[in-house]
C-alpha cells in the first residue's frame, strides 16, 4: 500500500503563532484562562491544560489574571467586559481573522449591507459579526434565496469555509444583487490545504485526515475528499485507524487540518504504515 502525504501539513502559521503564545503565556503562571479550547485538536488541549491553561466558559467566570484570547478571536463585547473586570488581555487571534474583521469594516464603511458567509455558531463568524452589528449571516447557498432586499451588499467569508461553496454563494449573490462586492478572506493555508485534498483525492483510493472533530476546515478536507473521488475517514489519532478501511487498497492519501500539530501526522502516518503490512 503506498501512502502518499499532502504537501501541507502541521500547524497552519496562525495556530502555530497561538500555541507559542499560549506556551509563552502560561510560563510560570496559573491565572491564565482561555474561552473556548486554543485550538480544535484534543492532544494539544490536553497538553496546554496540563501545564496549567485554564478553561472557562464565560468571561464572567474569569476574576483575575490574564484572559487569553484563543486563535478565533472573541466578540468585541467580550474584550470589553475583560476590561472592566481589570483582566489582563493576551490577544493571541489569528492575523487571517483579524483581516476578515477590518475587510468587513471597510465595506461597511463604504455603505454595504455586510453579508458574512460560515457557520453562525462557530467562534470565529461570532466574533465577525460583532465587528459589523447589523451584518446578515448565511452558511449555505439556499441562504442567498432568503435574504432581504438590499442596494448594495458587501461579503466576507469565514477563514476555514469550503472555497468552492464560496464560489457558488458569490455567483448566487452578483445574482441576486445589483451591486455586490466580495472579498475572498479564506485564508491562504485552508486554500492550499483544499487544493491538496482535491489533488489527492483524484490520485487515491481512501482519504485519511487528521485533525480535531470540532475542526471545521478539517470537516471540509474529509468531505471534499469524499466529494471528489476518494473514500475519506476523518481520525484525530492513530488509535482510530481501522484495518480494515485498507484491505485491497493500493494508494492511500494522508493530510492533516490546521490545528493538526505535525508530530500527530507522523504518528498516524507509521501506524498506517504497519497496517499496510498487516493487510498485504
Amino acid at each position: 500500500m503506498q501512502i502518499l502525504k499532502a504537501k501541507v501539513q502541521g500547524f497552519c502559521f496562525g495556530v502555530a503563532i497561538t500555541v507559542k503564545k499560549a506556551d509563552e503565556a502560561i510560563a510560570g503562571r496559573d491565572d491564565v484562562t482561555t474561552l473556548g479550547h486554543v485550538v480544535h485538536n484534543p492532544q494539544m488541549v490536553e497538553s496546554l491544560e496540563s501545564r496549567g491553561l485554564k478553561n472557562a466558559d464565560s468571561i464572567e467566570d474569569v476574576d483575575r489574571g490574564a484572559l487569553f484570547v484563543r486563535a478565533h478571536g472573541l466578540p468585541v463585547e467580550v474584550f470589553a467586559r475583560a476590561q472592566e473586570k481589570g483582566l489582563e488581555v493576551i490577544d493571541a487571534t489569528c492575523p487571517m481573522v483579524t483581516k476578515i474583521h477590518v475587510q468587513a469594516q471597510k465595506l461597511k464603511a463604504d455603505g454595504y449591507k455586510i453579508v458574512v458567509v460560515g457557520d453562525p455558531t462557530h467562534p470565529e463568524v461570532k466574533g465577525t459579526l460583532s465587528h459589523v452589528p447589523g451584518a446578515w449571516c448565511i452558511e449555505t447557498l439556499e441562504d442567498v434565496a432568503k435574504l432581504p432586499r438590499a442596494s448594495r451588499v458587501g461579503v466576507v467569508v469565514q477563514s476555514t469555509y469550503s472555497r468552492e461553496r464560496f464560489v457558488d454563494i458569490v455567483r448566487a449573490l452578483s445574482l441576486k444583487y445589483y451591486d455586490m462586492r466580495a472579498v475572498n478572506t479564506i485564508c491562504t493555508d485552508t486554500n492550499n490545504r483544499q487544493i491538496e485534498a482535491l489533488r489527492l483525492a483524484r490520485e487515491v483510493e481512501v482519504m485519511v485526515v487528521v485533525g480535531g472533530k470540532t475542526s471545521a476546515n478539517t470537516k471540509h478536507l474529509a468531505e471534499l475528499s469524499e466529494t471528489h473521488g476518494a473514500r475519506a475517514y476523518h481520525i484525530e489519532g492513530p488509535d482510530e485507524l481501522d484495518e480494515s478501511w485498507f484491505r485491497g487498497v493500493k494508494t492511500v492519501g494522508l493530510m492533516s487540518g490546521a490545528s493538526t500539530p505535525g508530530w500527530l501526522v507522523d504518528e498516524v502516518e507509521r501506524r498506517m504504515e504497519s497496517l499496510s503490512v498487516a493487510v498485504a
